[in-house]
């Protein structure tokens, strides 16, 4: 019952707050060309109306929930635009900004860009986040964090966190791209509780820990919209070397593995889409630094840092729905409904315990295959429920 009265909060309002907006600059119907079924000859122009390629701007202010700062309230504003000069067939960037403010007196801003550029030819990504909230550590590995229960003199301290991060890469042929990565983030913990203080793990790092790489990344990518995907594949691999001389406390090595697909069903607006990840550290890493599983963009069931490890592994299958108005067009609502699975280790060799995961979710479309989000995820004795700009994945 609690969980359907907080999934029923979020979505009112959403409703609520994001109509206005959305109406009075008509963003959506750039996008409700009349159904067909689907070719796999078309492009991404061929789902979406031309349109002028100028900037679009959708402001929004909602209440939310998820498990690491409960309830929050939300505010944010989606920016896109077309660079180029066949603005048809570019795809649109897309520049996200969110702050939060939760119940527990958690503070967390975000930023994360997605842009083409050069006919597509250039793809910059980047992300800038900060948080200073009330958080939790369980330890590290499986076992971990399975117990004991969240609780002052447990699990919880004070984290402040900043991020900022980058991938640009080049197209070297048809659906290829390569480039460099540059990742820059720091991690302070206060108030640590006297079982996270003698925790071997954190004892070895301590409480300040700084991390600097840089990196290498090659991507395959079909996908006909990237942050809305109806059709096509993604695969990526990014290895990225943190060192001492970039500003890391330590040194280590991360690989991260992304495999995407995404499958139209009969028609326009009904995909099923598939995510494999796994996320590997070489090395020993600082504790903030583990591969962990539960985020909102992978099982969205699990408190974010209660399971963390060297290595980590997840699926999630999804199937993506928007309705259809009276007259054929596609409507600017819809949800999602999902199935996952995530496993962790010190490597891949030794990787140990099940986490499953099951959830749906309300989507809102605000500009042209451009989403808000509201997941609700069940995991093995936990909840999830996230509000979100574009897609999980």
């Amino acid at each position: 019952m609690k969980s359907q009265v907080l999934v029923g909060v979020v979505v009112l309002g959403l409703r609520v707050v994001l109509t206005g907006p959305v109406a009075a600059q008509e963003p959506a119907r750039a996008d409700t060309s009349r159904v067909v079924p689907f070719s796999p000859d078309r492009g991404p122009e061929a789902t979406t109306r031309p349109d002028s390629g100028g900037f679009k701007i959708t402001p929004l202010l909602a209440p939310a929930y998820n498990p690491e700062m409960q309830f929050l309230i939300a505010g944010g504003v989606l920016l896109s635009w077309k660079a180029g000069r066949n603005p048809v067939r570019l795809q649109r960037s897309t520049l996200s900004s969110t702050i939060s403010i939760s119940s527990t007196g958690a503070v967390n801003v975000s930023n994360s860009l997605t842009s083409f550029w050069v006919g597509d030819r250039l793809r910059v990504t980047a992300d800038l986040a900060f948080k200073n909230m009330p958080d939790n550590y369980w330890g590290v590995g499986y076992q971990d964090g399975l117990e004991p229960d969240k609780g002052d003199s447990t699990t919880a301290y004070q984290r402040q966190w900043i991020k900022f991060g980058a991938r640009v890469v080049w197209g070297v042929a048809k659906h290829w791209f390569i480039g460099g990565t540059f990742d820059l983030n720091h991690t302070i913990a206060t108030d640590v509780n006297t079982a996270m203080a003698a925790d071997p793990y954190y004892v070895r790092y301590g409480p300040d820990n700084k991390n600097g790489g840089l990196g290498l990344a090659a991507q395959y990518d079909s996908r006909d919209v990237a942050t809305n995907a109806w059709r096509g594949m993604y695969a990526g691999l990014t290895a990225t070397f943190y060192d001492r001389r970039l500003g890391a406390t330590d040194q280590y090595q991360v690989f991260l593995l992304d495999y995407r697909q995404y499958h139209p069903l009969g028609r326009d607006g009904r995909t099923l889409a598939w995510q494999l990840k796994a996320r590997v550290v070489a090395h020993e890493a600082p504790w903030p630094e583990l591969s962990m599983l539960g985020t909102g963009y992978d099982l969205r069931a699990y408190v974010e840092g209660r399971f963390r490890e060297r290595s980590a592994v997840s699926g999630v299958a999804e199937y993506r729905h928007m309705f259809l108005r009276k007259d054929g067009r596609l409507s600017r609502h819809g949800f999602v409904a999902w199935l996952g699975a995530g496993t962790l280790g010190r490597d891949l060799s030794h990787l140990t315990g099940l986490l499953p995961a099951a959830g749906i979710g309300y989507r809102l479309q605000l500009q042209p295959r451009g989403n808000v989000r509201c997941d609700f995820g069940l995991g093995n004795g936990s909840f999830g429920i996230y509000f979100n700009f574009t897609e999980a994945f």
